[in-house]
């Protein structure tokens, strides 16, 4: 009798160890599942009231795979999800990506007849958001058909589409095509508020496409940071392999003489736009200046519904 009822137990443990190995494994899955889904963040441009180009970093609710990326950062550009948080949508609602190619160096977006402008300023704000979001990493180039057929200008535009390009940049004071054409932009971070949030907009300064000194784009750029004193350079800078070394006037320092970590954010994200710039250290009286983790996100403009 205690024979068979210890064969009982056994059993039943055995079953129990099973069915929690079981639900074991399939609950890591939906972890895993979930964890892919909810880390999905990418870069999108919106507008605001004043037409001034946004971008952020959302989190897309999509599988993290290239074409469903794609797709879902088109739709997010139409959504009016973010308008409370002072944010417009580029795109109209009724536009459809009718088909998507992806190559190398390129991407090609197939839209309905709905991709409609008024101007060459409507025009370029479009294009200038299909460049931002999607010219990263291998992507340089961004093609554009309607119904099937590509196109060189929109309707009501004289800018040609060919202008989509890593080089393009964003919020441009010139909408002429041959400036666009002619030079480089480099960007320019600056806080403003909107609705009550504080976002990090960039804004196009376009230098030559010819040989420049690098300490004169630095002090170029450094003229566009809005800050309560003007920053300056001490020494000429060094670029040497991608990294550009800047020695800053210690009027930049607080109080405390440290450098405000939003300045310094503001700095790094801004020189590092400038041609062939991988890496950006800055020095106040022969030291290196420290980067704040804490605050590195929102240079990004990270937000959640």
């Amino acid at each position: 009798m205690n024979h068979k009822y210890m064969k009982n137990i056994a059993t039943l443990a055995l079953c129990l160890l099973f069915v929690f190995a079981y639900y074991q494994v399939d609950f890591q899955k939906t972890q895993s599942k979930q964890k892919s889904v909810t880390s999905n963040y990418h870069t999108i441009v919106f507008k605001d009231q004043s037409d001034t180009l946004i971008p952020v970093t959302v989190n897309l609710k999509c599988a993290n795979e290239p074409e469903n990326n794609y797709r879902e950062m088109i739709e997010t550009m139409k959504s009016s999800d973010y308008q409370h948080l002072g944010l417009y949508p580029i795109l109209s609602s009724q536009l459809e990506l009718r088909n998507l190619i992806i190559e190398k160096t390129a991407l090609t977006f197939d839209f309905s007849n709905h991709l409609k402008v008024s101007n060459n300023q409507e025009a370029l704000d479009i294009f200038e958001a299909l460049s931002y979001t999607f010219c990263h990493n291998t992507i340089n180039k961004i093609n554009l058909q309607i119904d099937g057929k590509p196109i060189s200008y929109l309707k009501n535009s004289t800018i040609n589409t060919n202008c989509i390009t890593q080089n393009l940049g964003i919020n441009n004071f010139q909408s002429s095509s041959n400036h666009l054409y002619q030079t480089s932009s480099v960007l320019v971070y600056n806080p403003k508020t909107i609705a009550g949030h504080t976002y990090y907009v960039p804004t196009s300064t376009r230098i030559q496409n010819s040989h420049n000194d690098i300490s004169q784009e630095v002090s170029l750029l450094l003229d566009q940071i809005n800050y309560s004193t003007k920053i300056k350079t001490n020494e000429p800078c060094s670029f040497d392999q991608g990294i550009l070394s800047v020695h800053l006037d210690d009027s930049v320092l607080q109080d405390s003489e440290t450098i405000d970590q939003h300045l310094y954010l503001q700095l790094t994200k801004s020189l590092q736009s400038l041609p062939g710039v991988k890496q950006v250290d800055l020095y106040i009286h022969d030291q290196l200046i420290e980067e704040n983790k804490k605050v590195d996100h929102l240079i990004d403009n990270r937000i959640k519904l």
